[in-house]
């Protein structure tokens, strides 16, 4: 064998070279410990209420339209066909259509606006905000205070008698501006505040 330091012949078991020194024995590799990157901080959730009243007089109001839509057409329809078909008493379709239609946009608006409340979280750390879009997206997204150009919160009238707001953000993309918008969040001005106030120092540090 030879030393692979300085090329000496050497007998197949010398573990140094009697020319130069080096040690031919193979060194067992080390095992570095890589450094976990640091957590960020967690600083506060937000995630927004299911309020019953609110979203019932939304669902009444959807249901109401869906089924007036309904009953005209779908509900017209009907009745023409059964009339035709020689039932003399059919206009009650027309009606049974349009309550049909009502009852079942009013409880699939309340289930899907439960589930997507239920599932939406909004959570901020230092410098990014993880959050959810819906039940049905099932995927994390991540908004960096710097890409914020503006923010506002706003109040419908059902929203202020159960002190709820909505909180948004226009924010840059790479192709277009976007929004991302928290809605139906308890106490917003409080919650606002603290946003603004952590979105400010975050910049105030990238000066």
């Amino acid at each position: 064998m030879q030393c692979k330091f300085c090329g000496q012949n050497l007998p197949d078991n010398a573990v140094c070279c009697n020319r130069c020194g080096g040690s031919l024995a193979s060194s067992p590799k080390r095992k570095f410990d890589m450094p976990r990157p640091r957590e960020e901080e967690l600083i506060f959730n937000i995630k927004p209420a299911f309020d019953m009243s609110i979203i019932g007089v939304r669902a009444f109001f959807l249901a109401l339209f869906i089924g007036a839509v309904a009953t005209a057409t779908i509900g017209t329809l009907i009745t023409v066909i059964l009339s035709l078909l020689g039932f003399l008493n059919c206009t009650i379709a027309f009606w049974i259509t349009g309550g049909i239609f009502f009852f079942a946009t009013f409880f699939l608006f309340v289930y899907v606006a439960k589930k997507n409340t239920m599932a939406r979280k909004f959570t901020f750390y230092q410098t990014k905000m993880e959050y959810t879009y819906n039940a049905f997206d099932g995927k994390f997204r991540y908004l960096e205070y710097s890409s914020i150009l503006d923010s506002s919160v706003t109040k419908g009238p059902l929203q202020k008698m159960s002190n709820l707001g909505n909180i948004s953000f226009i924010c840059v993309g790479s192709f277009h501006d976007y929004v991302v918008a928290i809605g139906d969040v308890r106490d917003p001005d409080y919650v606002y505040k603290k946003v603004l106030d952590l979105i400010e120092i975050n910049k105030s540090l990238q000066k």
